[in-house]
């Protein structure tokens, strides 16, 4: 089956968050299957080409249409991480990819409305049949209009990912009439849903409606955004494409998150070492962390969060888990920053609040290798997200023997069950689920956990080793959307 996918992101040479990730694990488990899997990203300035093998210019020079101008790009092509990959060269004067960062800039949308006619143009000129173009998320979603209306290529079948319902990308009709199509025709069909929001086009929208598929990254996550509380004024519409909507559960890259073999850890341990060899190489991981923070060594529980500090992620919980942990006689580490600067602006100052304090880290620089320090060295992983699309951190958590401690939600609902409900079979009991987003409900639950930690740390460390038996890789993934593929090429 051939498949082409579209994306802003691929890790780890294009990462932001969690898509990146997800590109790159769905795409090497779909090529290990024997599928024919091709992935096109642009190519940014900040990319490493030195770190993808086999590079070479594949087509050094096809037009794209904006504005009335054809402008110059070229394709690039080479493996990384044992998939096929395809960089767009946009020789745009704007200079849309040229701009030391992914995201975040004024124009993004006519950034990514090029990306993706430029890719099609791509696609057209290569005439190869194609079983399914596999679109993620809203950076892309105009492909499905542009295939289906504007330019014909031998496409069997179109999906749609939803990565996160939130993200929509918002353009005025300007913007479609930009890459050849008529924005007013089309303001008619995609006009956003959000009545804040008057004669603008939600690029996110016409990806549901054009799509022969659309799925969201986990089970619940995809009932939830039928909801008009989860659905970020997109319910009404997902509610009308029901039918072809659907939740596949993300996966994790074995490859990259591997205890046994991960490089930043001191000491390697797996789901197969013995709970004596575990604790000891998690006391490593633990020892490192102390040697780069001044925080205490000592048989306190270590709870933590690994996070993007965004209002999705909960920060007010957060910092809430931090004082009641300490409260609690625990130590608290948190890795990550925020993209909002009252948000940022606010965790700064709780940092010096703390400043001095041993059981406290904060630390607001993003360090891959300390993320995967963290993970081993902490005893429970705070996720008390509003919503979750699928969540990675608690995934990653229990390949690393860190007990979840997750807010009802989305993925996270579908991936961690609480220890004493008694609804589930004690052998996938894996964490601590709290139901509501405030702190009412985080508190108690925290407690439970760290009482477990002191008081019962036999069943405490048999759940943290089976949990780490777990497999969350994209096999199983994988083959569901082998099935939604298959479904609908048949």
């Amino acid at each position: 089956m051939k498949i082409v996918q579209l994306a802003a992101e691929f890790a780890p040479i294009a990462k932001v968050g969690g898509l990146g990730e997800v590109l790159v694990g769905l795409s090497r488990e779909l090529s290990r299957m024997g599928e024919e899997v091709d992935v096109i990203i642009p190519k940014y300035d900040l990319i490493d080409v030195r770190k993808i093998s086999q590079i070479k210019m594949e087509v050094p020079d096809f037009k794209c249409l904006e504005n009335g101008n054809l402008h110059a790009n070229a394709m690039w092509s080479g493996i990384s991480e044992d998939c096929r990959i395809h960089l767009l060269e946009a020789r745009h004067p704007a200079g849309y990819f040229h701009r030391g960062k992914i995201y975040n800039c004024e124009d993004d949308a006519a950034r990514f409305l090029y990306f993706s006619r430029a890719c099609i143009e791509y696609l057209k000129l290569k005439n190869e049949p194609i079983d399914i173009l596999h679109l993620h998320d809203w950076h892309v979603a105009i492909a499905a209009v542009l295939v289906k209306d504007l330019i014909r290529l031998p496409i069997k079948a179109i999906v749609l990912t939803i990565h996160n319902a939130e993200y929509q990308g918002e353009c005025a009709p300007g913007n479609l009439d930009a890459i050849g199509l008529n924005g007013s025709e089309y303001l008619k069909k995609l006009q956003d849903d959000n009545p804040a929001r008057p004669r603008t086009i939600n690029l996110l929208k016409g990806g549901i409606v054009y799509a022969d598929a659309v799925n969201a990254v986990s089970p619940t996550y995809a009932k939830e955004i039928l909801t008009r509380e989860m659905g970020c004024h997109l319910d009404a519409t997902l509610r009308k494409y029901k039918a072809k909507v659907s939740g596949i559960l993300n996966g994790i890259d074995q490859k990259l998150w591997d205890p046994a073999k991960d490089p930043a850890l001191p000491k390697p341990y797996s789901s197969e070492s013995s709970i004596k060899a575990i604790l000891e190489a998690k006391q490593a991981a633990r020892a490192a962390v102390c040697k780069r923070f001044p925080i205490s060594n000592n048989q306190l529980p270590w709870v933590g969060s690994i996070v993007r500090l965004v209002p999705q992620k909960g920060p007010e919980l957060i910092e809430a888990g931090l004082r009641a942990t300490l409260h609690l006689g625990g130590s608290f580490l948190l890795l990550g920053s925020s993209p909002l600067p009252e948000i940022q602006a606010h965790f700064e100052t709780l940092k010096k609040e703390y400043a001095g304090n041993t059981q406290v880290v904060l630390h607001y620089e993003y360090d891959e290798a300390l993320s995967h320090q963290l993970y081993a060295a902490l005893d429970f992983l705070l996720a008390p997200s509003h919503y979750e699309p699928c969540g990675l951190t608690q995934l990653i958590a229990m390949r690393y023997g860190a007990i979840p401690i997750v807010r009802a939600t989305g993925g996270l609902k579908d991936t961690v069950f609480d220890c004493e409900d008694p609804a589930v079979p004690i052998g996938q009991r894996n964490g601590f689920v709290f139901l509501r987003a405030d702190v009412t409900d985080l508190l108690p639950t925290l407690h439970r956990a760290v009482h477990y930690f002191r008081s019962d740390s036999a069943t405490a460390h048999a759940m943290m080793q089976r949990n780490m038996r777990i497999d969350f890789s994209w096999k199983k993934p994988a083959q569901e959307y082998l099935r939604l593929y298959r479904r609908l090429i048949k």
